[in-house]
């Protein structure tokens, strides 16, 4: 787990300062020109809207889909020749780059971090082909899961921030509400995050949850309610893809072979307004799809 601070640049006046988005983008699956299992237009559209309206972007996993976990250990099990482990590198390194050259690269220097997912390629230098993508978008690398505390400062102090928790997902439910579910049960556990988000199963969901707690005075004690997000961040995988082949047999992927849901096309976007109101500052939080 990777624990980071940024403190973005936002104009503040008498009472509020100027709203943040944060756009979570993962689960594109990318697998090359041909494939067409990757919604690259709506990728493409929602990239571009969310930086004319001035976007943050987090990474949710699943950049390019390569290599899964099994793959991988089946792979460092072959005992392969170096010669053969390079061709592997260059390949998995070629659809890092298509995808950031095709879609990603507007975001440049516009990511708070980016966890990584099942799908990468463990190169031979020691990185993967996520650490890679980061230092292209110039961003953060966060690992296995990261909290990402967002201060919003004033006078050289921080008057407020907000707390993200971002994973790749886990697990294999297929209703819509299953992130959210196991959101709810994880987030028993954690203290102090505002939003909790997972990507992993193409669901795209939205709901809150309330904590109180009290603030405590010299003579008087104050009670207050936090309202906690849990948000499932869609994905850009096409699991049912019309002509699909595998070689020359019409054949189509895993998820049409195992009667799943199609995927949900798209990605949530945390709009963060902090508030001055009086003696009280506070963030108002709300998701948009």
């Amino acid at each position: 787990m990777e624990l980071l601070q940024v403190d973005p640049k936002r104009r503040v006046t008498t009472h509020k300062w100027e709203e943040m988005r944060v756009c979570y983008i993962g689960d594109i699956q990318y697998a090359g020109k041909r494939a067409h299992s990757t919604a690259m237009s709506a990728l493409k559209d929602t990239i571009a809207e969310e930086i004319e309206r001035g976007s943050y972007f987090v990474g949710m996993g699943d950049y390019i889909d390569f290599l899964s976990p099994s793959n991988r250990q089946r792979l460092r099990a072959a005992a392969l020749y170096d010669t053969a482990e390079d061709v592997i590198d260059e390949k998995s390194m070629e659809l890092t780059h298509e995808l950031f050259d095709l879609a990603l690269k507007p975001t440049v220097g516009r990511w708070l971090g980016l966890v990584e997912g099942h799908h990468f390629s463990q190169l031979k230098d020691g990185t993967t082909t996520d650490m890679r993508l980061c230092e292209m978008l110039k961003a953060p690398f966060l690992g296995t899961s990261g909290v990402i505390r967002i201060n919003f400062k004033r006078s050289h102090t921080s008057a407020l921030a907000v707390t993200l928790w971002v994973h790749h997902g886990h697990g294999n439910g297929q209703t819509n509400y299953y992130p959210l579910a196991r959101l709810e049960r994880f987030a028993a556990g954690m203290e102090s995050v505002d939003a909790f988000a997972i990507g992993h199963t193409t669901k795209m969901g939205h709901a809150l949850d309330n904590r109180m707690g009290f603030k405590w005075g010299p003579q008087h004690g104050k009670a207050y309610h936090r309202t906690i997000h849990y948000i499932g961040t869609g994905g850009y995988s096409r699991a049912y893809v019309e002509g699909s082949k595998q070689g020359r047999v019409p054949r189509g992927g895993y998820a049409e072979q195992g009667m799943m849901k199609p995927a949900v096309i798209g990605s949530p976007t945390l709009i963060i307004r902090p508030v001055l109101k009086s003696d009280e500052q506070y963030p108002v939080l709300r998701v948009e799809a």
